[in-house]
């Protein structure tokens, strides 16, 4: 039978032709712009996803120029230790010259006035161990936390003050007597709590008859008489030189592996971002070729059906 509603083709493929229609426009729109998202309505839950993602990575990037000062800053510090360790080893050479028995007056009195030059020297060099007026040596830790962006561990940039190393009173020696070092210790009943100790130790600060016994730093004129107490007192100030050494070294390479741990995290995460936002361009391409098609068929088909409406007419006239 043969009616009207034959001509109802025409509408459905008119209809197939606008949803191709804009089936194109998408895929055209998406490929001009390069995100995969181009309507409100397109993946929403995956555009909130790599928003939230974006919005971490981009925490992580300023994290890591925070680490890049703070790695400037402890290398910073490293420098001024080297300095610091080339000022020990002169400082025992200018004891091993104090040791020489042929020294005149002269001689000690400048053996004496570069190293008391050199010892506040250190000091200064400490005490000046700044990053944009942050203290970075301190005795306590200083609060200079630097933060890594969301979901980091922020770390203290603070290394441990120097102390410049006291000079030994006396030195243990055999049975419960104390050797007399600088004249301020002598040994007696009031330096028996000492007897654990073992032969030839330093003693810092003891008890004599008239009591504690303050503890003296080391001076220049110490080093300059090239004493046995000035020896010891610049093996301790060598270690405490060393300890800080590998405190920063320590805090140079906690930096650098965080840092290294957030290149590797933020470029998964720009990776994860791109697949839930970036267009995939072969993808989309082979779409778009494909609604070309269908939009060619489409309005073949669509004179087809027109066709038909025309048969109709022909009929009717006839």
């Amino acid at each position: 039978m043969t009616s009207i509603n034959a001509g109802g083709a025409f509408y459905r493929v008119q209809n197939s032709l606008n949803n191709n229609s804009d089936n194109v426009s998408k895929s055209m729109q998406r490929l001009a712009s390069g995100q995969q998202n181009i309507a409100p309505g397109d993946r929403t839950a995956s555009s909130s996803v790599a928003w939230g993602m974006k919005a971490e990575a981009a925490s992580l990037k300023i994290g890591m120029k925070n680490g890049t000062e703070a790695l400037q800053a402890v290398e910073m510090v490293n420098n001024d230790i080297q300095v610091l360790n080339e000022i020990v080893v002169r400082l025992e050479e200018l004891h091993a010259l104090g040791t020489n028995g042929f020294n005149t007056t002269e001689d000690t009195a400048a053996l004496t006035a570069e190293a008391a030059a050199l010892i506040t020297e250190m000091g200064r060099i400490v005490d000046d161990a700044q990053w944009k007026g942050n203290v970075i040596v301190a005795s306590t830790a200083n609060a200079n936390n630097v933060s890594f962006g969301r979901n980091t561990d922020a770390l203290d940039i603070t290394l441990t003050d120097l102390t410049i190393a006291e000079l030994p009173l006396a030195y243990k020696g055999d049975g419960s007597a104390i050797g007399d070092n600088t004249g301020s210790i002598h040994s007696g009943a009031g330096l028996t709590a000492y007897t654990a100790l073992a032969a030839d130790a330093p003693i810092y600060a003891a008890a004599n008859g008239t009591g504690l016994v303050a503890a003296v730093a080391m001076a220049g004129s110490d080093v300059a008489a090239g004493s046995r107490a000035a020896g010891t007192a610049l093996l301790a100030l060598k270690t405490n030189v060393d300890s800080m050494s590998v405190a920063a070294g320590a805090l140079y390479n906690e930096v650098s592996n965080t840092m290294a741990h957030l290149g590797s995290l933020n470029a998964g995460y720009s990776l994860d971002v791109a697949s839930k936002m970036d267009v995939d361009f072969a993808g989309e391409t082979t779409e778009l070729a494909k609604g070309q098609i269908l939009a060619q068929a489409g309005t073949a088909m669509l004179a087809q059906a027109n066709a038909q409406g025309q048969g109709m007419l022909a009929l009717i006239q006839s």
